[in-house]
């Protein structure tokens, strides 16, 4: 459930309520459909309204399908959720659109993040427990916590493979790079 100790307090329907509007958004959003997606038929409590960074993991037979999400906590959380649904899905510029035909066989993951936290230097990052941000210059890259863990790497192999998804040589992070680290509550279906 979790991929740190941090946790928003969603009671179990607020997590099943959210877990259903982004399988009906990716549904909706496949669709092709002219018609606004309407929020009436859920329960949104007073914390699904509070706003929250987040973001959308699609996976299709155990691989990456599409992952976008937002940094700043711009939008309510359901709305976030269902708006990078959206772009996870159709808007992903590594993978072509979810179709409507895929939609049965996609796994979704919400990860929901905690305010972030701005550390001295990369050796401050606890892979497994911290989601990383690192920004050089105009170049800037996150990982979500769950990443290192799932991919089975150290503190180094995350630094590095986050300055290549930055665009930066590997080897960036060991100077001039400015870091934040957060940690995400995690919701699969």
């Amino acid at each position: 459930m979790s991929a740190s100790e941090w946790d928003p307090g969603l009671s179990g329907s607020e997590r099943a309520e959210l877990l259903k509007i982004a399988r009906d958004t990716l549904v909706w959003c496949t669709a092709e459909r002219d018609e606004r997606f309407d929020f009436a038929e859920y329960k949104l409590s007073a914390r699904l309204c509070e706003k929250y960074a987040t973001f959308v993991t699609l996976h299709q037979a155990g691989d990456l399908r599409g992952c976008i999400g937002s940094l700043e906590p711009v939008a309510e959380l359901y709305r976030s959720v269902h708006d990078n649904t959206i772009n996870a899905a159709l808007r992903d510029f590594r993978f072509q659109p979810v179709s409507c035909n895929e939609v049965e066989s996609i796994h979704i993951a919400l990860s929901i993040l905690s305010p972030f936290e701005a550390i001295a230097g990369p050796d401050e990052f606890v892979p497994g427990k911290h989601g990383i941000v690192m920004e050089k210059g105009m170049h800037r890259a996150v990982f979500l916590p769950e990443v290192a863990t799932e991919q089975g790497w150290t503190r180094e192999d995350t630094l590095t493979h986050l300055s290549s998804k930055a665009g930066l040589r590997p080897d960036a992070w060991q100077e001039g790079c400015r870091f934040m680290v957060f940690q995400s509550y995690k919701l699969d279906e």
